[in-house]
């Protein structure tokens, strides 16, 4: 199979494997001679998507930022390695596509990871050993992209949306509260300490491996660095008008016998009632309100996943001026 990704970033990834900080792998540190915020940018929470990686070689090679960060100290990890590797290893989409986790989602963690002792799965082993690292986050980008063609999303944890950090991002869907809804915990839950005020949020850059996606992964990064005064500004002052998709609730399937009646498309309206999903005993899923379709599977059929969500419902779009 071709490969999907450039050698670079293959090269990249090598290298922070082996790379260590405070002896847990595929994290660097990056510290500044000035004070200033302390910045977490995290890539591959999933296996099969590069465009954290993108982010990591930009801001290293291009940008040359081991020595142009002003102020600060910048951490940029991977957090999940063996998905990862899993991923580069991959010779065709079935691969690929399981590429995604090794044991458990790393964004749908159980709500009690920290207190499971004897689990020994990979992600959750991951999550502990990378937990100190991610509580000195007092600013996280949590760096993720979808599988279908879907346009860029800014995710917020819970209601917060800080239109401060996210200026100049080429993004204007903001999806908040999918945190509080959707099974498990995801990884940037666990961001900053628990009685810290750290602003964490996610971004979804686009299809997996579109070149596109790692150029504007790369550009929100730049773009919060330069809102933290971590870099030099680039950007011009402008007003920027943001959709806001709020989740409040999801459809789960009870068994493998439901289907989506059709293939939606992220983001389409819907009105309570409308009927969602069936069974061949005539068993229904409907809208329970109105509002929009937010990231509906593509896998109907016998290849759906039912484990995780099928779909998530948003309250109606509402407009921000920022």
């Amino acid at each position: 199979m071709p490969r999907i990704v450039s050698d670079a970033l293959v090269t990249l990834f090598e290298h922070f494997k082996e790379m260590q900080y405070e002896g847990i792998p595929g994290v660097m540190r990056i510290k500044s001679k000035n004070p200033g915020p302390i910045v977490g940018i995290t890539a591959c929470t999933h296996g099969n998507e590069p465009s954290g990686l993108a982010i990591f070689e930009y801001l290293l090679k291009e940008k040359n930022i081991e020595k142009t960060l002003r102020c600060g100290t910048l951490y940029l990890v991977i957090n999940n390695i063996r998905a990862t590797e899993k991923f580069f290893d991959a010779t065709n989409e079935e691969e690929i596509r399981k590429s995604r986790y090794c044991d458990i989602n790393m964004n749908r963690l159980p709500k009690e990871v920290l207190r499971l002792p004897d689990d020994s799965r990979y992600e959750v082993l991951r999550t502990k050993q990378l937990l100190p690292i991610w509580q000195c986050f007092e600013f996280g980008l949590d760096v993720h992209s979808t599988l279908d063609p879907s346009d860029p999303m800014i995710i917020s944890r819970g209601e917060k949306f800080f239109q401060n950090l996210v200026h100049g991002f080429p993004i204007k869907k903001l999806i908040s509260n999918i945190d509080k809804v959707q099974i498990g915990l995801p990884a940037f839950a666990l961001y900053g300490k628990p009685e810290s005020d750290a602003k964490i949020f996610a971004i979804e850059a686009g299809q997996h491996t579109d070149p596109r996606s790692f150029e504007r992964a790369a550009t929100c990064a730049m773009a919060l660095l330069e809102n933290l005064d971590m870099l030099p500004h680039t950007q011009q002052a402008v007003t920027t008008e943001y959709e806001e998709y709020y989740i409040d609730d999801s459809v789960t399937f009870p068994d493998l016998s439901f289907d989506l009646v059709k293939d939606f498309k992220s983001y389409e309206e819907i009105h309570k009632g409308d009927l969602l999903a069936r069974n061949a005993k005539g068993e229904e899923i409907r809208s329970v309100f109105n509002g929009h379709l937010i990231m509906p599977t593509s896998l109907r059929g016998t290849a759906k996943d039912i484990s995780e969500e099928i779909t998530f419902i948003s309250r109606p779009v509402k407009m921000h001026r920022a």
